[in-house]
């Protein structure tokens, strides 16, 4: 009885270890918290376009939203500021931060892209993680593109280069297996596009996806990212729309016109995650687009601020968790799907012989936690980089040689 108890007891740790991130199994008690660094995406938005597909894709009218196009909503910055305070609790248990009164001067950068939705994701954050503190975000003016989250006209990457990154990550099975990947989620999103409407066919209009092909486009001056289009790029886009829907609060038959449940959003999200498996996740493309964020996380981690937080967008966290060769699920989303205000962070520990260790972690709320403004804390979820062996701690060298090398 007593072997089964403490099993049980072992489980339960193990459990919650897994999403608090309690200290590795034989990491010595002098081991502290040194400094954290953050890649996060900005809150819940606005769609990019309106309409989001073309009408010969979907001709019905969509939700009307009370911000411009690609604007971080009322409900987004609420649930940024909800993270944020949760970020704050851990990081003054941590030590990272005084639990009370307002940081040090210096004690805290956050970096913000120049979007109206990354500045206040950026703004909002900060009002909640040190509330009345005289903090101010660094970004350049809004709408100025800023090279830190920019870099991939100027990387030099050329388009054969990107052509062979995108058909390394296809593999054998080229487009024809990416399309066969993708297949359940573009039934959903067929299924949530026409309704009752017949799909495909040979009659004009014709509804859904089911009869585009998928293609992967390459820039020929190589100044711009690969991206997916025909049925993985519409239905990727598709999905991020619903999923903002049904993040944003928007009563349940505005969410995929009320034909939209949550499994179906999870399902419908793994296009988005499949998308960034070629087009973002390849070390070639992610060092093109993320190069000077990593680089600006790498001196961080080396001798930044007890806390660095970088907002920016999905694409970078992809790159990101690309060059790590990480991955994640948090509940509500599909695997590797970065969500609003998710975030990769990078926590640097210091024992009293002065070494450093990186512990990882993907830190985002449930989909219904920000569709609720949930106040509970957000799911936690250990990451360990192939590159660093078994060991879910990695050394600093071998963790900043993973993202820069």
């Amino acid at each position: 009885m007593r072997r089964s108890i403490t099993l049980t007891l072992a489980l339960i740790l193990a459990l919650v270890c897994q999403q608090v991130g309690c200290a590795a199994p034989g990491l010595a008690d002098d081991w502290t918290v040194d400094r954290v660094v953050m890649l996060m995406r900005h809150g819940v938005r606005s769609p990019d376009v309106q309409p989001p597909l073309p009408p010969e894709v979907e001709p019905a009218a969509w939700p009307e939203w009370d911000v411009p196009a690609g604007w971080l909503t009322a409900h987004g910055a609420d649930a940024i500021r909800l993270v944020a305070a949760a970020d704050a609790r851990r990081f003054a248990a941590q030590g990272v931060l005084s639990d009370t009164g307002c940081p040090a001067p210096g004690a805290v950068a956050l970096v913000a892209d120049s979007l109206q939705r990354t500045i206040v994701t950026g703004d909002s954050y900060l009002s909640a993680l040190a509330p009345t503190c005289p903090i101010v975000a660094e970004h350049a003016q809004q709408g100025i593109p800023d090279p830190l989250f920019s870099s991939y006209r100027d990387a030099g990457i050329t388009a054969a280069a990107a052509r062979q990154a995108v058909d390394d990550a296809l593999g054998p099975a080229g487009i024809p297996g990416l399309a066969q990947q993708a297949r359940p989620g573009l039934d959903v999103v067929d299924r949530i596009l026409c309704g009752t409407a017949e799909r495909g066919g040979t009659a004009e209009p014709r509804c859904g996806l089911t009869y585009v092909p998928t293609r992967i486009d390459i820039a020929p001056s190589g100044g711009k990212m690969p991206r997916a289009t025909g049925a993985l790029g519409y239905g990727a886009t598709a999905a991020q729309v619903f999923m903002l829907e049904y993040a944003d609060g928007k009563p349940m038959s505005e969410v995929g016109w009320g034909r939209a449940t949550p499994d179906d959003l999870r399902t419908a999200g793994m296009l988005h995650a499949i998308e960034f498996s070629v087009v973002a996740r390849p070390r070639p493309l992610a060092v093109a687009n993320a190069g000077q964020i990593v680089a600006r996380m790498v001196n961080a981690l080396a001798g930044g601020p007890p806390l660095t937080v970088l907002v920016g967008h999905d694409t970078e966290i992809a790159n990101v968790g690309g060059l790590l060769d990480v991955h994640w699920s948090v509940p509500g989303f599909a695997a590797d799907d970065p969500a609003p205000g998710g975030a990769l962070v990078f926590e640097v520990l210091r024992n009293r012989n002065d070494a450093k260790m990186i512990r990882s972690f993907y830190r985002a709320q449930t989909l219904d936690q920000i569709r609720t403004l949930s106040a509970e804390d957000p799911t936690w979820v250990r990451l360990t980089p192939p590159g660093c062996g078994d060991n879910p701690l990695c050394p600093l060298d071998t963790f900043t040689n993973l993202l820069s090398n």
